[in-house]
């Protein structure tokens, strides 16, 4: 055979190749859009993802979702789909919270306790209105049969002519709750202690909440708070309001396993004095004009030397230094303060009276290793010159020690203080361990890292990374010390002029 044949018949050979290789590739293609047709139609037959999760799953989502929210939340989702509808009616945990509002219907009670079967209850009573008193009562005619299912109760009631809280006392006042856990009173003007709250029908009762609103003008000392109140099981109590006098002696009342306590009360007296807490570790007292440091912590030596975590509200005032003293004492193994307060708390930290002039009342916290100040008003902070704010001073006198980590907080800086802001930032920086969190600075400024400084505003328009400062702090969950370096490499690059 010639060479021209064998070339023909390589090209015949090559052609065959080509023709089944597109035969090929044409049955792929078939099979292909064969493939595809059947998945599509097998994804409109299964409906969306969501609606093929496990029940236990997507109870867990509509829960989460549900947590805190409005009741009318709950009939929202259920007109989702029928799937959702099932879950949400079948699931008794969805049904643990039962309302009862005085002039209300209580056929929605009824159908609550046939779907929560066995699943425990969450009771929350309030008046709502003036003729409150008959659907209350039928209300706890209903639930009080599953008292050994309740599992925390809330009662709000503000009717002052016609106090409800007295007759829900006398109601469920002689019924056990052995799986109470969590009770919230807030009424007004009634001096009383529910009998129901006593140790014997409240067995483990761990979290305990008061408030008062109004004060009763015909109060007179008693002792209804220390027969009431299931203090051996208490892990969390709050006080807030006005509470009757009580005429008790020191040491009197111990709260053994107290690890929290919430304290906002007007007329405070001799509380403190009274009540003993071995294991208390967190403190939260809101400083009322009517109660001075000295009258409430005075004589109390190191009393409450469990403590490690104290939060102070000091508004409208602070307090002096001799208050802050007898606090800081009161409570010596402080390891994080909290401070609300418009300006600088100074009391604590300005020097002492009748010391050698260097001590001051933070001093007394050898352990200190945080302070937090939350929304700071920024005129009374900022106003120059900033090393002489008692803080700024104290913290000074404290640099041979190890560096505190302190925390400013949810604040508004406006473009006429952001200069003096940042200011403080830089001086604060040399002295401790500056956090900052969620803080809006608002400036039309252009920002330079120089040599020397960490941060500088020169004048200038606006700049990209200043409409990200003024515009998108709030999505920074948290940036700490090196303000300029953090915002340079948020943004991608260092900052320079």
């Amino acid at each position: 055979m010639d060479e021209l044949a064998v070339a023909r018949a390589e090209l015949s050979r090559l052609e065959d190749n080509e023709r089944e290789l597109i035969e090929q590739l044409h049955g792929v293609r078939v099979a292909a859009a064969v493939q595809r047709k059947r998945i599509n139609e097998l994804i409109r037959t299964r409906g969306p993802f969501i609606q093929r999760f496990p029940v236990e799953l997507l109870s867990s989502i509509l829960h989460l979702a549900l947590f805190e929210a409005d009741p009318s939340e709950k009939a929202i989702l259920a007109r989702v789909s029928r799937h959702w509808r099932d879950v949400i009616l079948d699931d008794s945990n969805f049904w643990t919270t039962i309302e009862i509002v005085g002039g209300q219907s209580l056929g929605s009670v009824r159908e609550q306790l046939r779907r929560n079967r066995e699943a425990p209850l969450d009771i929350v009573i309030e008046d709502g209105s003036s003729r409150a008193r008959r659907t209350i009562r039928k209300g706890l005619d209903l639930l009080v049969p599953y008292a050994n299912r309740w599992r925390s109760l809330s009662i709000y009631t503000r009717q002052v002519l016609v106090p409800l809280l007295p007759i829900i006392s006398r109601r469920i006042g002689t019924i056990k709750f052995p799986s109470l856990k969590r009770v919230s009173l807030q009424y007004s003007g009634v001096d009383i202690v529910p009998i129901f709250l006593s140790s014997t029908n409240v067995p483990v009762l761990e979290h305990f909440e008061i408030c008062n609103t109004r004060q009763n003008p015909h109060s007179t000392p008693g002792t209804s708070f220390s027969q009431y109140i299931p203090a051996l099981t208490l892990v969390t109590l709050s006080l807030s309001g006005h509470m009757p006098p009580c005429s008790l002696q020191p040491d009197s009342i111990h709260f053994p396993v107290l690890e929290t306590l919430e304290i906002s009360l007007i007329n405070l007296a001799d509380f403190f004095k009274v009540i003993v807490t071995p294991k208390l570790k967190y403190l939260d007292y809101v400083i009322d004009s009517t109660n001075s440091l000295v009258t409430v912590f005075g004589g109390l030596g190191d009393k409450f030397s469990s403590v490690r975590r104290v939060s102070l509200s000091t508004r409208p005032s602070c307090p002096d230094t001799l208050g802050a003293v007898a606090f800081c004492r009161a409570f010596p193994h402080v390891h994080h303060a909290e401070f609300y307060s418009e300006g600088p708390p100074s009391g604590f930290f300005d020097p002492c009276e009748g010391t050698n002039g260097s001590q001051s009342p933070a001093g007394y916290w050898k352990s200190l290793e945080s302070v937090v100040f939350p929304r700071i008003y920024p005129p009374m902070w900022l106003e120059p010159p900033i090393r002489e704010i008692a803080f700024v001073q104290w913290l000074v006198t404290r640099q041979d020690q190890q560096p505190l980590r302190v925390r400013i907080e949810g604040v508004d800086i406006p473009e006429e203080n952001v200069r003096s802001f940042c200011m403080l930032y830089e001086i604060l920086r040399e002295y401790c361990i500056v956090e900052l969190d969620d803080i809006y600075l608002w400036a039309e400024a252009e920002i330079s890292n120089l040599a020397g400084s960490h941060l500088r505003l020169v004048s200038g328009p606006p700049t990209s990374i200043v409409l990200f400062i003024s515009l998108k702090m709030q999505y920074l969950p948290n940036f700490t010390a090196g303000l300029a370096d953090d915002v340079g490499v948020v943004v991608g690059s260092p900052l320079e002029n």
